[in-house]
């Protein structure tokens, strides 16, 4: 008897979908023990692998700010992040970190780097969100462990872009504690 299977949890989020974002133990190897855990979106018969923030073009529905802010969070996510191709997290005051230790930087130091709280505003169907993230290496070793302020573009119906608006240099990045360190 096979006990991982059909093993699931379904990821609550703020914004609306016709489809469950639900966390799946996909398989297991014995030789060596490994286990694979998928992220999908999931309606009736159809499953989508969620492997990129843009998979969700067009199957959700954002109305306001806060499932905005909730959108964008899920790519950022400490437990969540690794199933997106922005691998980043979301850098905080240690103070205020929702996500603590993931992502915190002391006080001081954020004050003195000039990182500002996460912003939001809305323009019609489009919600603009600027915040601080930290992005992982690159697999090449071309890009380095950095920080980010950027700019985040968010459609009502998923669609996502952003920019980056200035790199932080900052002397201690590799004392932030990542999920994956």
């Amino acid at each position: 008897m096979n006990f991982y299977l059909g093993w699931y949890k379904i990821v609550q989020r703020k914004f609306r979908s016709d489809y469950k974002l639900m966390l799946v133990f996909d398989k297991v190897s014995f030789y060596p023990v490994t286990a694979l855990l998928k992220l999908y979106l999931v309606r009736l018969e159809e499953k989508i692998e969620v492997n990129s923030v843009g998979v969700f073009k067009g199957k959700v529905y954002i109305e306001n700010e806060e499932q905005a802010m909730d959108f964008i969070r899920l790519f950022t996510d400490p437990e969540l992040h690794v199933f997106f191709d922005l691998l980043a997290i979301e850098v905080f005051k240690k103070s205020s970190n929702p996500f603590d230790p993931y992502g915190s930087i002391p006080d001081e130091d954020y004050d003195r780097l000039g990182l500002k709280e996460v912003s939001i505003i809305s323009e019609g169907s489009l919600f603009i969100v600027t915040r601080n993230l930290l992005f992982y290496p690159d697999s090449e070793g071309i890009l380095h462990k950095r920080i980010a302020i950027v700019r985040e573009f968010i459609k009502n119906d998923g669609e996502y872009s952003m920019e980056i608006i200035r790199e932080i240099d900052y002397d201690k990045i590799d004392q932030i504690i990542t999920p994956i360190d």
